[in-house]
């Protein structure tokens, strides 16, 4: 069974390395370029601007492919909890996907209104509440949209830097995969190790300086198979250490908000408490260069993955 898992690894590993220049040229022949935000860092537009987006279906690939192959020719694989996986993070791509190309059509940093994310998590949430639904319906809900929303902009939130969110959703992998082996789903666990081997390979072409970005496509999808698999393990309160850095990415952006209007109403001044948010951007504003903030934010997320593990650890043979 583990050697499996290795084999699994390495061979979405070995796909995405294969066909990761093959994709880049492509989307490099139909100018599928990033458009880059103008209210963030400024030297952004300059070195950003002309790198391919849309990355995301590199790692996405072999994800998909190992998936549908399981799920035609295991029987092991086909459960709720592997379907449901697999599902939104397959439609968190597509939304994602969808954005993407909105905002390549139109040259702009905006495609789907958030609003319109929203409604489509909110369906999620409710079909996975029909399947996994715990006492009071409407409360349960509540928590699965909050579990959903939260992770899959959270995520996206994160992918601001070359290689930031690729690094952190790795280390982030790696403490699902340490909890689906403690909860027994190990169909799961090859998911994830399948994902993880994908990322590994994208990592080569998303470091600094990045030759792709992953776009929402693959930021939406990472959120969406985060989150939900924190839900079918009943185990939402690990993504406390399993996804720190989004977490604190998504916090400081609220709290951005919150101080720029409650400042203006109170004083007539927009006082805000970082330089500019998500907080990695207030990092590079504070002169830290793109790969320092990318080794301090994998290096917190990896600490407290290990963390969440030894409390798993702890509570599973206290069990035993």
């Amino acid at each position: 069974m583990k050697y499996e898992l290795i084999i699994c690894f390495f061979l979405s590993l070995g796909i995405t390395l294969l066909i990761g220049n093959s994709l880049i040229k492509l989307l490099q022949s139909f100018h599928i370029r990033q458009t880059i935000r103008t209210d963030g860092p400024k030297d952004h537009i300059k070195k950003k601007s002309n790198t391919p987006t849309i990355g995301g279906l590199i790692f996405l690939i072999p994800v998909v492919i190992f998936s549908c192959f399981v799920l035609l020719t295991r029987k092991s694989f086909q459960n709720l909890d592997f379907v449901i996986v697999f599902g939104v993070t397959i439609l968190m791509g597509f939304l994602g996907f969808i954005d993407d190309y909105l905002k390549v059509r139109k040259k702009q940093n905006k495609g789907i209104s958030g609003w319109s994310k929203l409604f489509i998590q909110l369906v999620t949430s409710i079909v996975i509440c029909f399947f996994y639904k715990e006492g009071n319906w409407v409360i349960y809900l509540i928590w699965v949209f909050f579990i959903i929303a939260g992770s899959t902009n959270s995520y996206n939130l994160t992918d601001g830097l070359d290689g930031l969110l690729t690094s952190v959703s790795i280390a982030s992998f790696l403490g699902l995969f340490i909890l689906l082996e403690g909860v027994g789903k190990i169909s799961l666990s090859y998911f994830v190790i399948v994902f993880m081997g994908a990322l590994c390979g994208f990592l080569y072409f998303n470091k600094n300086p990045a030759k792709v970005f992953m776009g929402d496509t693959g930021s939406l999808a990472i959120g969406g198979a985060v989150g939900s698999i924190a839900i079918v393990c009943r185990s939402e309160i690990f993504l406390a250490f399993f996804a720190t850095i989004p977490v604190i990415e998504a916090l400081s952006v609220i709290l951005q908000v919150i101080s720029s209007q409650t400042s203006r109403k109170l004083i007539g001044k927009d006082l805000r408490i970082f330089k500019m948010a998500p907080l990695h951007h207030h990092f590079e504003l504070c002169g830290v260069s793109e790969k320092n903030i990318v080794r301090l934010f994998f290096t917190i997320q990896f600490v407290f993955v290990i963390l969440g593990g030894v409390i798993l650890f702890h509570n599973y043979s206290g069990a035993l």
